[in-house]
């Protein structure tokens, strides 16, 4: 073992001898980082969790896919350029459609989907604020909709324009608490649908429930609500196995460019959505979040800092006979130093350690609760101890020195 392995281990032994000597004095020395580490962790784990939840539960059109719509939000802080181009853009079309259907070659599947909130009825039960779409066929494709019962919305069925429905489980629970909702038929305004199968469940998204909808065939939609322009009728895509996400994009902006008579200086009139915008936009709004909440949950760290550095000024005071007595017999201005700066360093790592600690104990109960996953970053342990031991280098620095620069025939002299 070398000789400066051998100080480090010796000046270790005698930072725990004297951090467990004095308790209840180095755990209140202690408390102000470890609510400091705490709660920086849990921030973390919060927005981690958030980032999580977007890309599981909010981007979920799946690889390849994106949408063709009026209008949306494209960056965080663009809600005026949103509701401008929601007022301005025109809606899009089943025209818009036919053409991309046509001439967008490097496409996989292209569908659409339009609808809007409405009451549906079976029996005397009534479920209000319902989800009520029309879509094309093959939208169980374009989408995260799985089929528990029955079958999906079949091409002859939007051909023959036939009055049935596909139902979320939401939907099927609330009409249907005891039935098998195969082939009964529903009320949504004056007609009447035949229930042909039922989904999977999809959970809630930001508390919302993503399993109250009732699907119907898009040309049955038209038929019964109207088959006017509407701003929430959007068009969705996939690309090509083989084919860069990108370059379909690229086509299908060209296609609607030109159907709309477009200059080339001329913005686009029309939005297209993918699941890394999404991801892009939440990102921004948890970034900015955090800019924010970091540097206001890390005073705590600085306070508790400050506190350790108070504490090692007067261990320094209690401890000047005994350092005295090690440099009268061969310890250097060096050795006392970094005995000092070990216990600091010590003291904060850990209370960095036990911060870490009571965070994930606190946040895995509350995970098991909340609604929104908790993620723990693989960073957040590391910089937890890490800028907690920083910390106490940092603000034991001028008492390690100052006990360093004590000299030692005064040192002996004090009481």
């Amino acid at each position: 073992m070398s000789a400066l392995m051998y100080k480090f281990i010796e000046a270790a032994s005698i930072a725990i001898s004297s951090i467990m000597s004095h308790k209840l004095r180095s755990f209140l020395t202690l408390l102000g980082v470890i609510i400091g580490v705490a709660v920086v962790t849990a921030v973390a784990t919060v927005i981690e969790g958030a980032n999580v939840y977007i890309k599981e539960k909010i981007a979920t059109l799946g690889s390849g896919v994106f949408t063709v719509q009026k209008a949306s939000l494209g960056s965080f802080g663009d809600f005026q350029r949103f509701l401008e181009a929601y007022r301005k853009n025109p809606d899009l079309t089943l025209d818009d459609l036919a053409a991309l259907r046509e001439s967008a070659n490097l496409a996989d599947e292209i569908g659409a989907q339009d609808g809007g909130s409405k009451s549906v009825k079976y029996g005397n039960i009534t479920l209000d604020g319902v989800g009520v779409q029309g879509l094309t066929p093959n939208s169980i494709v374009l989408s995260n909709v799985e089929v528990a019962q029955g079958r999906f919305i079949s091409d002859s069925d939007d051909a023959d324009r036939k009055n049935v429905c596909f139902i979320g489980s939401d939907v099927a629970d609330g009409l249907f608490p005891q039935v098998d909702p195969l082939g009964k038929e529903i009320k949504i305004g004056a007609d009447n649908y035949i229930v042909i199968g039922v989904a999977k469940k999809l959970g809630s998204v930001l508390g919302q429930s993503q399993d109250n909808f009732v699907l119907l065939p898009i040309s049955t939609f038209f038929k019964a609500f109207g088959k006017r322009n509407s701003p929430t009728f959007l068009i969705k895509v996939r690309a090509r196995e083989s084919v860069p996400p990108e370059k379909v994009q690229d086509q299908v902006r060209l296609i609607m460019r030109t159907r709309h008579k477009l200059d080339y200086n001329q913005p686009d009139d029309f939005s297209i959505a993918t699941d890394e915008v999404t991801q892009q936009l939440f990102g921004a709004i948890t970034g900015t979040v955090a800019a924010v909440a970091f540097p206001v949950v890390g005073i705590s760290l600085v306070i508790g800092g400050i506190v350790i550095m108070n504490i090692m000024l007067a261990t320094v005071t209690e401890r000047t006979r005994e350092i005295g007595i090690r440099k009268s017999v061969g310890a250097t201005r060096r050795d006392i130093l970094v005995q000092f700066l070990i216990e600091s360093a010590m003291l904060s790592g850990l209370g960095g350690l036990i911060g870490l600690l009571l965070a994930v104990s606190i946040m895995t109960i509350i995970g098991s609760f909340a609604p929104v996953p908790v993620a723990i970053p693989l960073w957040a342990p590391v910089v937890a101890i890490g800028v907690s031991t920083l910390v106490g280098l940092f603000f034991g620095m001028y008492p390690a020195n100052r006990a360093a620069r004590l000299d030692p025939i005064t040192a002996l002299r004090a009481e």
